[in-house]
C-alpha cells in the first residue's frame, strides 16, 4: 500500500469513494506477495497492482461492485498450469484477494506513521459477523502487534473469525562501514532497497557529505564503538568495508554479538583467513565465524564499485529471503 498510499491521500481529500483489492494469501508460485494492494476510485481510476496484470481486470469489477455498494468479498484466483495462459495468469498459482471498501478515516494517520517511521500495522476482518471492519494496530497490540514487532504481513486467527494484518514497519538499518569508493555505491543500492543506511568511518576526511550526499546518517567514530551503541535488530544489515584488521577485527567482533540478520565483510579469502585467526585469538567461536559473509558479496565476477554494490545486494536479498522461507516452512513430518 506504501506505493500508492499518496494516491489515496489525494482521492480521499477530493472526497472520493475507493475501494481496495488487498492479497491476503498465495498458494504456490504467485506474481505478488500478500500485502499488495489495487485501488479503484468512483471515477474508475487505479492505483496499485495485485498480480502484476494477470487477473486486474476481473478485481477491478469486484472493485466497482463494491463501490456500487455490494459487501466485502473474497476473491480466489487460480487455474491449472496446463490452462494458465487461456485465464491469464500463466504462474499457475492460486492468489486470494480481499476486496473492499477504504475507510478514509483511516488514510491520515495511517500515512503519517509510515512517514514518520513509527510501527504500524492494518488490521482488517477478512471473514466472522465484522466482515471488513478495519482498525490500525500498534506494537504489543494483541495477536496483530506482535505480527508487527515481527515486521509480517499475514492471517492471524481470532474468535471472531480471521483477520488479515498489513504491516508497516520502519525501514530496517543498514550499517556500512569503511568510507571507500565501495561504501558509496553499497549505500545507494543499500537506500534503493529500502534501508535506512548509516556510514560509518573514524577517517573525518573520508566521511564527508560530499563523498556520501544521499545517506540517512553520516557517522565519523571508532565503528566497533559506533555499533556498539547503535539500533540493531534481525533485520539490520552490517556491511564492513574497512578492510583493514585494526578496525575489522572489534567491528567484527561487536556485530557478531547482535542479532543482525546479515553480516559482510570484504577483503580477500587470504584476508578472511587471517581475519578469522584473530577473531579467534580473541575468543570468537568458528559457529559464531560461520554469520560472517566473506568475502562480500555473492560471487558474481564483480570489479567495479556499482558490480560489487550489485553482489553484496543480491547477497542481502538472498540471505533475508531464505532466512524467511526457512521460517514459513512447516515441519517435515
Amino acid at each position: 500500500m506504501k506505493e500508492i498510499l499518496e494516491t489515496l491521500e489525494r482521492w480521499v481529500a477530493e472526497g472520493l469513494q475507493v475501494a481496495t483489492a488487498t492479497v491476503v494469501a498465495t498458494e504456490r508460485s504467485a506474481p505478488r506477495d500478500p500485502g499488495a494492494v489495487l485501488a479503484v476510485s468512483e471515477r474508475g481510476e487505479v492505483a496499485g497492482s495485485v498480480t502484476g496484470g494477470c487477473v486486474e481486470p476481473a478485481v477491478y469489477e469486484e472493485a466497482r461492485q463494491v463501490l456500487a455498494g455490494g459487501t466485502p468479498r473474497l476473491c480466489t484466483y487460480g487455474i491449472a498450469d496446463e490452462e494458465a495462459f487461456e485465464v491469464g495468469l500463466p504462474c499457475g498459482g492460486t492468489v486470494h484477494i480481499f476486496v473492499d471498501a477504504l475507510d478514509p478515516e483511516l488514510v491520515t494517520p495511517l500515512a503519517a506513521a509510515i512517514r514518520e517511521e513509527r510501527p504500524v500495522a492494518l488490521e482488517v476482518a477478512i471473514s466472522g459477523s465484522d466482515l471488513g471492519a478495519k482498525r490500525l494496530v500498534s506494537p504489543g497490540d494483541s495477536v496483530a502487534g506482535e505480527l508487527l514487532a515481527r515486521a509480517e504481513t499475514g492471517v492471524v486467527e481470532t474468535e471472531d473469525g480471521e483477520r488479515f494484518v498489513t504491516s508497516f514497519a520502519p525501514r530496517p538499518n543498514m550499517y556500512v562501514f569503511g568510507a571507500v569508493d565501495h561504501a558509496a555505491a553499497v549505500a545507494d543500492i543499500g537506500r534503493f532497497l529500502g534501508y535506512r543506511v548509516t556510514v560509518c568511518d573514524a577517517r573525518a576526511r573520508f566521511a564527508t557529505k560530499e563523498r556520501f550526499p544521499e545517506v540517512d546518517e553520516l557517522v565519523v567514530e571508532m565503528p566497533d564503538r559506533f555499533l556498539s551503541q547503535a539500533p540493531v535488530d534481525e533485520r539490520t544489515a552490517i556491511c564492513v568495508l574497512t578492510h583493514d584488521h585494526k578496525f575489522d577485527v572489534p567491528l567484527l567482533k561487536v556485530a557478531l554479538e547482535t542479532p543482525a540478520g546479515y553480516i559482510g565483510a570484504m577483503g580477500s579469502r587470504r584476508t578472511k583467513e587471517e581475519r578469522a585467526e584473530r577473531l579467534k585469538a580473541d575468543g570468537v567461536t568458528d559457529e559464531q565465524l560461520e554469520r560472517i559473509r566473506a568475502p562480500i558479496g555473492l560471487d558474481i565476477g564483480s570489479r567495479t564499485p556499482e558490480e560489487v554494490a550489485v553482489a553484496v545486494a543480491a547477497e542481502i536479498v538472498a540471505t533475508f529471503r531464505k532466512a524467511r522461507k526457512k521460517d514459513l516452512t512447516p515441519p517435515a513430518g
